[in-house]
């Protein structure tokens, strides 16, 4: 009988493959080991400079409108409420103003109008927070030239050397060289004059009403003037007195007749005088608050005016 070969088992295997598997599960293990991890990059960050304080289409339609048009519209989005009464509010919506009629001549895009009123807010902010001269022109120039970042990831980079120029010039011609009164108009309390628009209205008493008494019931003209011509009261008398003029016997006083000048008529021309009087002084003090008024008014538009040429 012949020998007979028993076949190989399937989980049976030679001790070279088992080295063969080790080997290769720790070249494997220090491939992972020596490749580092790799971080994700970051993402970029979106520069929304041009829009903190006014968005694109706002800006849009800032730039299309008039003076007239663009000092209305200023108001309502900075907000800058009652600007004929507060004077913080008016200056700052003239500067704005300004700003937004530089970058009209300078023909900036909306982008780089939108970041000029960014820097601008900005600026203004300091001026608020009490901050000296040195540090806004120190802030400003690194901002410019892109050494600084106003936020992170966000520069100004929307401009060209020229532009860049152009606007340290309007800068210092404006916040710069007129810093004190920025800061005094911006930081100074307002004197406040408190004027009462009170109005009272008198209307007729419905009907049947006692109140007004109806005119049957009113004191004559008669019992008037016997009142006004009147004699003065007798003051009080001491004891002393009233024995006296029992003492005397046969003398009498003359009794006072009524002065003829105190008479309704002489009453009415008095206070026809008087009210005379203090109309005349009312309306020219009204004038004169008037022509003041309007001297104030008159010289504020015509700097408007001026910065707009």
């Amino acid at each position: 009988m012949g020998d007979t070969k028993r076949p190989r088992s399937k989980t049976q295997r030679s001790p070279s493959s088992n080295s063969l598997k080790t080997d290769r599960q720790r070249s494997q293990s220090k491939a992972d080991a020596q490749t580092p991890d790799v971080e994700p990059e970051p993402e970029p960050i979106e520069n929304v400079l041009p829009w903190e304080v006014f968005n694109n289409e706002q800006i849009t339609e800032l730039i299309g409108c008039t003076p007239t048009e663009m000092l209305t519209k200023l108001c309502s989005l900075l907000p800058s409420p009652n600007t004929h009464v507060n004077l913080k509010n008016s200056i700052k919506a003239d500067l704005y103003l300004l700003l937004l009629h530089f970058a009209q001549q300078q023909k900036f895009s909306v982008p780089q109008t939108g970041a000029l009123l960014t820097l601008y807010h900005h600026v203004f902010n300091m001026v608020l927070e009490g901050k000296e001269l040195m540090d806004l022109v120190l802030e400003t120039s690194l901002l410019l030239t892109g050494r600084k970042e106003l936020k992170p990831g966000m520069k100004f980079d929307f401009y060209s050397p020229d532009q860049v120029s152009k606007i340290s010039e309007y800068f210092s011609r404006g916040v710069f060289q007129h810093f004190k009164l920025y800061r005094f108009s911006m930081l100074q309390e307002q004197d406040q004059t408190i004027i009462s628009l009170e109005k009272i209205v008198h209307t007729c008493p419905p009907q049947g009403s006692f109140d007004p008494p109806p005119l049957a019931e009113a004191i004559s003209d008669h019992d008037i003037e016997t009142y006004l011509n009147a004699p003065p009261p007798e003051s009080p008398r001491s004891e002393e007195e009233v024995e006296g003029e029992e003492g005397e016997e046969g003398v009498e006083e003359p009794v006072e007749e009524p002065n003829p000048l105190i008479s309704m008529a002489n009453v009415q021309t008095v206070l026809d005088t008087v009210g005379t009087d203090i109309m005349d002084k009312f309306t020219k003090d009204m004038k004169n608050k008037c022509t003041e008024k309007e001297n104030q008014y008159m010289n504020r538009l015509n700097k408007v005016k001026k910065a707009i040429d």
